[in-house]
């Protein structure tokens, strides 16, 4: 009885791991997903943080001043290097949720923001000094991080069992022996 019992645990602990793994992947689709709908209404080819919606001013020469244009939410703080940390932070997601520029949507160009992009929103955390960030956890309760590469590509990263995120590299698979889920994005 006692052998049988620990073989049904252990195949249900196996259970358990898988479904977290494919919820996990779900969940990464789905922000890929939201992120290229974000780029398409926008008609740019620029991710969260880069290009029109860089964090700085840096296109006017003034990368030290939070984007004059962004709609920053409360949680963004008040000071431009609050702003900037804040909306540069790789766990935030804001722009999935909230309209950066608040602009809205533009029926006669069919441009614009069109959102929200995702309907789950883990909720605000904070990670040091830097608060409120609007997260997307995953099946391990952990945020997804949006990490910029290179020009070329960024890569969604779920710590995965462990809980512990990888440094970024400019690589699209996970370090040998991690567990971490990375996908990958062209840009």
């Amino acid at each position: 009885m006692a052998v049988l019992a620990g073989v049904a645990i252990s195949a249900y602990d196996g259970t358990q791991d898988q479904a977290r793994l494919d919820a996990t992947r779900f969940d990464m689709t789905e922000l890929r997903k939201a992120l290229l709908q974000l780029r398409r209404d926008s008609g740019s080819n620029d991710l969260p943080g880069a290009g029109v919606y860089d964090c700085t001013d840096a296109a006017n020469g003034n990368p030290a001043n939070a984007n004059p244009d962004f709609n920053f939410p409360a949680e963004a703080g008040s000071n431009d290097a609050d702003k900037i940390a804040w909306c540069q932070h790789p766990a935030n997601f804001w722009m999935l949720f909230a309209d950066p520029f608040g602009t809205g949507w533009n029926p006669d160009t069919h441009r614009g923001w069109r959102g929200p992009y995702l309907q789950r929103k883990s909720g605000l955390r904070n990670f040091g000094a830097i608060n409120g960030v609007w997260v997307v956890d995953d099946a391990y309760d952990t945020p997804f991080e949006l990490q910029m590469l290179t020009l070329d590509y960024a890569r969604i990263v779920s710590a995965g069992p462990d809980r512990i995120l990888p440094a970024a590299a400019n690589v699209c698979e996970p370090a040998t022996g991690a567990d971490d889920i990375v996908l990958c994005l062209l840009r």
